[in-house]
């Protein structure tokens, strides 16, 4: 007979198993090289005006490897491409995403405060930037790699999120993270753990609890930490040793956001895996210049 320390050993082992029954960590295609990957950050977002179609389009043009975009819903439930709840700074328009409907959204332009915060950047008058929905950026670039960050904490949505996932068949070619636990944690369960997601700041805090337990898994796929956090510092979470030891967990390491050259070059000599930028060209440059590209 079993004593009870053994029995809870036992009990640990099989849910352990269970969950890497479960685990999204065999989907792999959407971390394949070239490494480390180029995931630009609201796209070529210091050239044109962020989280716009023509912003991602310059950042592949660039040599891109993913594209990184915001999501919020509107008032009639459609997942629109924005990165603030509020759209003062980015349209003037003192209004919330949540408050209007797609089409008031589409409305607005999108470059207002991109031109306005840089004056020096001679804006292209045959041009509106749109905030497009999810849908649209699925439309137009159906074979693209992308990071996407549910910033919106409303739950309710997220059966409609992974309907769009599927509907335009991403399911490989999705990253999903977001800061609200409870978002990122039921997106997991609704999806059975086959789409990679990245590790929430919870997420961190429950695997520096209880890794310490044999067979411990990671419901997650990636990190996705501040660079120039004083706290990923302090905790080791920039050394190559890390690095390769969650590496070998089979768990990718991206670090955002980098646009120095100096901290890229330094990015890719510890090892990350990928590396979120505003300047996706320069990044393409670098590691091409380092035979990586």
């Amino acid at each position: 007979m079993l004593h009870t320390y053994d029995q809870l050993k036992y009990v640990i082992y099989l849910t352990l198993v269970l969950v890497s029954s479960l685990s999204s960590q065999n989907n792999k295609y959407y971390f394949d090289c070239p490494c480390p990957q180029i995931i630009a950050h609201q796209g070529s977002s210091l050239e044109l005006p962020p989280n716009t179609i023509e912003a991602f389009e310059l950042a592949i043009n660039q040599g891109a490897d993913i594209i990184e975009l915001d999501i919020w819903q509107t008032k009639d439930g459609i997942w629109t491409v924005i990165h603030d709840e509020n759209l003062s700074k980015i349209t003037g328009i003192d209004k919330s995403i949540g408050d209007i409907s797609l089409s008031q959204v589409r409305a607005f332009d999108a470059g207002f405060g991109f031109y306005k915060n840089n004056p020096g950047i001679i804006k292209d008058k045959n041009i509106h930037y749109h905030i497009p929905s999810l849908e649209q950026i699925f439309k137009k670039f159906p074979n693209q790699r992308i990071n996407i960050e549910v910033k919106d904490s409303d739950e309710s949505g997220l059966i409609k999120l992974i309907e769009l996932i599927n509907r335009y068949n991403m399911q490989d070619n999705i990253l999903v993270v977001s800061s609200h636990y409870k978002v990122i944690k039921k997106f997991r369960k609704l999806t059975k753990y086959k789409i990679a997601t990245a590790a929430s700041r919870s997420d961190i805090k429950r695997m520096m609890f209880w890794s310490w337990i044999p067979f411990y898994l990671n419901k997650f796929d990636a990190f996705q930490l501040p660079f120039y956090s004083e706290t990923i510092k302090k905790y080791g979470m920039n050394l190559p040793d890390w690095i390769k030891e969650k590496q070998e967990m089979d768990l990718e390491v991206h670090y955002w956001t980098l646009d120095n050259s100096k901290d890229i070059m330094h990015a890719v000599s510890i090892g990350a895996n990928g590396i979120i930028t505003n300047k996706p060209g320069v990044v393409y440059d670098i590691l091409k210049s380092l035979g990586k590209r």
